[in-house]
């Protein structure tokens, strides 16, 4: 199966060795307390979206869902990538992160939550803080729970309705947005589609 991957016009070197970045990307399609549970919620056997490289089964897809740098559209360049070996790949279900139902879902259900600490204290929200922080590991979450109770319970609460990551998320989607993560000793090429 082919897969495109959309990058800016002036940045394309096609046929350059596209290596892991060492970084830890963030989020710019979704809300922070999502990717945060997201990855805390992640299977250990998954690809994490903190690592990845995304991508679309179609030219057309690649360029539609392109937000680097909020260029436009006829600044992008759709591209296949070509593979040194064939990494662990995932499909979403939706052409894009950001309508995930998790997003809308997992945010109402924050929402509630902070809708009853409203006239809380500053320490009881700043319990909270941590699942909106950018970035934030699974270990790191995990340690915060530990300390706040009130922490704890959402996350475990968030956590129950995550699907992501469930086996009806494998289902093929003809136009399910791909994420993978290449390991060290692995490498892709842009080809211009």
């Amino acid at each position: 199966m082919s897969i495109f991957r959309a990058v800016p016009r002036s940045s394309l070197e096609a046929g350059k060795d596209m290596r892991r970045n060492p970084g830890r990307r963030l989020p710019g399609n979704i809300p922070y307390l999502v990717d945060n549970l997201w990855e805390y919620t992640r299977p250990r056997h998954k690809p994490s979206r903190r690592h990845a490289v995304y991508a679309s089964p179609t030219p057309e897809l690649a360029l539609q869902n392109a937000i680097a740098g909020g260029l436009r559209p006829d600044e992008y360049v759709a591209c296949r990538l070509d593979f040194h070996v064939e990494p662990a790949m995932m499909q979403l279900i939706v052409s894009d992160a950001r309508h995930h139902p998790d997003v809308r879902r997992l945010q109402q259900l924050v929402n509630r939550a902070l809708g009853q600490l409203a006239g809380a204290g500053i320490a009881d929200k700043l319990a909270l803080a941590p699942l909106f922080l950018p970035g934030i590991t699974k270990d790191e979450l995990a340690a915060a729970m530990a300390a706040e109770p009130l922490l704890d319970r959402l996350v475990r609460q968030a956590a129950d309705v995550v699907t992501l990551w469930s086996p009806a998320a494998d289902a093929v989607s003809p136009d399910g947005e791909l994420f993978f993560e290449i390991a060290d000793d692995n490498f892709y090429t842009l080809q211009p589609a």
